[in-house]
């Protein structure tokens, strides 16, 4: 009696392990304080995780989901948090997801990355032209409420105030409570969103649009955000984009321009194209190239290496 209800129970749920691992020797984009670095490295960050569902009866679901970063280089951690990557866990029917933990911002991932083909890794990210290098990436203590059918995605979310959690406060500022939402609609290649964030500081606010069209095998790719730092600075950004799947991989090519608006300075203008061809359909190899021009030294970076995945 107890083996057969182990084994129901054991039917019911579900774990997968997972990660990547990513090496290869990279140069990065430097600054006069800061030159780039040339060595052996990763083009993104190496990860192994573990996230599960348990069916709970009724149409609703149990889950959660742990996600550790490290160098591969090394085999150090990348971060002092031992998940750095999100540590969540929730409950799912169809009315959508709750989740509770350590979380990507509303709409980072659908909306922030959309346009860029480079999915904000290496010296080719776009992440600076997503968020303004205003808000940031994840939130600590973050309950997080996602809707996603039929194409349609929303998500709302408010996180705990800790300090820092937007990159533009100072350390010994107190932040409020980061907020966030997000909409957006995909129909096969086409795609449009809007992502709004308020990371917690007194002043800080962004907002980014995102849109993808597909032309034959190209998809163009574009995004544009508006906002202001935690310091009144007034910032503006545009991407454009476009990636193609070839027969052995996939090319991408991006250009992104980051503008102090309140005093009309560039802070980051990059250009970069790279490609991944494909080993199998776990396995790649890669070269990205980018250059910013607005980079005091050090403008032009690359990576090249091969990642695995799992």
């Amino acid at each position: 009696m107890a083996g057969g209800l182990a084994g129901s129970s054991l039917a019911q749920s579900s774990v997968t392990v997972f990660g990547k691992v990513d090496s290869g020797y990279v140069n990065k984009i430097g600054t006069a304080t800061a030159r780039g670095e040339n060595g052996l490295g990763e083009g993104a960050q190496s990860r192994v995780g573990f996230r599960g569902t348990e069916d709970l009866g009724g149409g609703m679901k149990a889950f959660f989901w742990l996600e550790q970063r490290f160098r591969s280089d090394t085999g150090g951690l990348t971060a002092a948090r031992f998940f750095q990557g999100q540590s969540i866990v929730g409950l799912q029917g169809n009315w959508g997801s709750v989740s509770l933990g350590r979380d990507y911002i509303a709409g980072y991932v659908e909306v922030q990355m959309a346009p860029d083909p480079f999915i904000h890794t290496g010296v080719a990210s776009m992440v600076a032209f997503s968020n303004g290098n205003v808000g940031t990436v994840r939130n600590d203590g973050a309950i997080t409420y996602k809707f996603d059918r039929s194409g349609f995605n929303l998500q709302l979310q408010r996180a705990n105030a800790v300090s820092p959690n937007s990159t533009t406060l100072p350390a010994p500022a107190t932040p409020n409570n980061p907020v966030g939402l997000s909409a957006s609609y995909r129909s096969g290649q086409w795609f449009a969103g809007y992502a709004y964030e308020n990371p917690g500081g007194v002043n800080d606010v962004w907002n980014f649009f995102a849109v993808q069209v597909p032309l034959g095998p190209l998809t163009l790719a574009g995004g544009y955000g508006q906002g202001r730092a935690n310091n009144l600075e007034k910032r503006r950004t545009y991407i454009v984009s476009a990636f193609m799947p070839t027969s052995t991989g996939r090319f991408k090519v991006a250009f992104g321009d980051l503008k102090n608006t309140s005093a009309d300075l560039a802070i980051s203008r990059k250009f970069a194209v790279g490609y991944n061809h494909n080993l199998s359909k776990r396995t790649f190899l890669y070269l990205n190239v980018a250059r910013d021009q607005v980079a005091i030294a050090d403008k032009m970076g690359f990576d090249v290496g091969v990642q695995h995945n799992f």
